[in-house]
């Protein structure tokens, strides 16, 4: 086979629809169950009598698991073939979630998670390698808005689904829920889904493997673990990170020189994948943060009950919905460039928004704000992943688009970690520079309108002021964050213009 050559697209509608249902289902679970998780950690750390640090090892051995697994789908996927491997993983995501509910102890608990991360690491990225091949190239904004619903909406609903489960049944029942629809999704894969074209594939490179895995391992571990373990004091996290730059290191080298690497240079030499990967980078820490930020904020300092809270935060999958429907048609006919402008400036505007609420933000722009931000992420997501592909030989794509959504993964972790850092360092740092401003002496608490409540006379007025201190000093913190990320989403747009735009066919209308 002409390793050039295109795959033939299907040509059916109707084959389309059938292929795009189980594919956007698994799709839609594998992003759910990476937030879902976490409302029912507090019910889990109660169950197997853990500690906090250990019952956190619950969703560090999954991302690990996964962002090792993500990397390597798409060899897997070349040698063994796509649909064998993309039903081999939804049967073991299943079976895996089936042993996380009837774990007997954290220890076995987080082994079976591992399992979990093993088998949901290539769903991502051989799900979108199938809708890419299963549409033509003008069609692929599309179908790509169509399945980016499930990326969209995936982390809206984890936390709300998750907690109405927790609490009307018990934790388990928040792996239990991944069962049914897994069988459905194998169904409908070996069934409609077709095996894909055949790509040579090239020896493992278990050096190459051995490289990366410990590398990203390592990266990984830094990032979940760094600030619980107050980052460079700890002896862990030097280990870790000096391990992870050292496979690093090893794993260019090996790159350069080895004759078939692991990873293939072929990629890289593809420019608009390669600006492709920063991009993503760049957009998982822009749309991913927030939905971290917000949950944390509306709890911690609106005090807005869980249910409440995840009610808010629907707008922005609505935003992303609506977003998706639009920017699915319009990136057939105008320049995916100019897309991408329009997205990346939502989502500045949308986190701008944020970064100005008041200790008590008005609910209605909470919504507004959201919806904004969520439109702009989806925005920029399809024309980003319509141009990233855009100049790459068929060929090459299973393994890209491994890599593409690689670096999804570690700009989630990469900005997750950043916003934990930021508002740990700023809510201590405005606390402090607030608490400076007050005084027995100020004549504020000097005023005999003040409540008895904020007396200085006693340790429960004391007590009041600083917890009001406290709710300013963290409001501005998350204040921070959110401009944080405004900055990043305004400094990607400059290299926009590095981007070469797909040349439009005459057909790019047609389904």
């Amino acid at each position: 086979m002409n390793p050039a050559a295109a795959a033939a697209p299907i040509a059916s509608p109707a084959q389309r629809a059938l292929i795009m249902a189980p594919v956007l289902l698994s799709t839609t679970l594998f992003v759910l169950n990476q937030t879902n998780v976490v409302v029912a950690l507090p019910h889990m750390q109660g169950t197997f009598s853990a500690t906090r640090d250990q019952i956190a090892w619950v969703i560090t051995s999954y991302l690990v698991a996964m962002t090792i697994m993500t990397a390597s789908a798409g060899w897997f996927g070349n040698r063994f073939g796509r649909k064998r491997v993309y039903l081999a993983s939804v049967a073991m995501f299943g079976l895996a979630s089936l042993l996380c509910a009837s774990a007997p102890s954290i220890e076995v608990e987080v082994a079976f998670r591992l399992l979990q991360g093993i088998a949901g690491g290539p769903i991502l990225p051989l799900s979108q390698a199938i809708i890419l091949d299963a549409y033509p190239r003008e069609r692929h904004g599309a179908a790509l808005a169509l399945w980016g619903v499930g990326v969209t909406l995936g982390p809206v609903l984890g936390p709300i689904i998750g907690g109405v489960i927790t609490e009307e049944y018990s934790w388990p029942w928040v792996f239990y829920f991944n069962v049914p629809f897994s069988l459905v999704v194998f169904l409908g894969i070996w069934l409609f889904v077709p095996k894909g074209p055949k790509v040579e594939s090239r020896s493992f490179d278990w050096s190459g493997f051995l490289a990366l895995s410990i590398a990203l391992g390592g990266f990984q571990l830094v990032l979940n673990r760094g600030q619980r373990l107050d980052w460079f004091d700890s002896t862990e996290i030097i280990i870790e990170t000096a391990v992870a730059a050292l496979f690093l290191y090893l794993l260019i080298i090996h790159t350069v020189t080895a004759r078939q690497p692991f990873l293939n240079p072929a990629i890289f030499r593809d420019k608009n994948v390669l600006l492709g990967l920063f991009f993503i980078f760049g957009w998982a820490i822009t749309s991913q943060t927030p939905l971290f930020l917000l949950s944390l904020r509306l709890q911690g300092v609106d005090g807005l009950p869980v249910a409440t809270a995840g009610l808010l935060m629907s707008p922005r999958g609505l935003g992303g919905v609506l977003s998706m429907i639009i920017v699915g048609r319009l990136v057939a006919h105008f320049n995916p460039k100019l897309l991408i402008l329009v997205g990346l400036s939502s989502v500045a505007l949308g986190s701008w928004i944020m970064a100005n609420w008041p200790i008590e933000a008005d609910l209605w722009e909470v919504g507004y704000a959201g919806f904004i931000h969520g439109f702009g992420t989806a925005f920029t997501y399809v024309a980003l992943t319509v141009i990233a592909f855009a100049t790459l030989a068929p060929h090459l794509r299973n393994e890209a688009v491994s890599l593409y959504s690689l670096c999804l993964n570690m700009g989630t972790g990469v900005g997750v970690a950043s916003a934990v850092i930021v508002l740990a360092q700023g809510v201590q740092v405005s606390h402090e520079v607030l608490s400076s401003n007050i005084s027995f002496f100020h004549s504020l608490f000097q005023d005999h309108l003040l409540p008895e409540a904020w007396s200085f006379s006693h340790m429960k007025g004391l007590g009041a002021v600083d917890r009001v201190v406290l709710q300013q000093a963290t409001a501005i913190a998350f204040n921070n964050a959110f401009h944080l990320i405004m900055v990043v989403a305004l400094s990607m747009i400059p290299f926009i213009v590095l981007l070469t735009a797909p040349k439009r066919s005459r057909k790019s209308g047609k389904a």
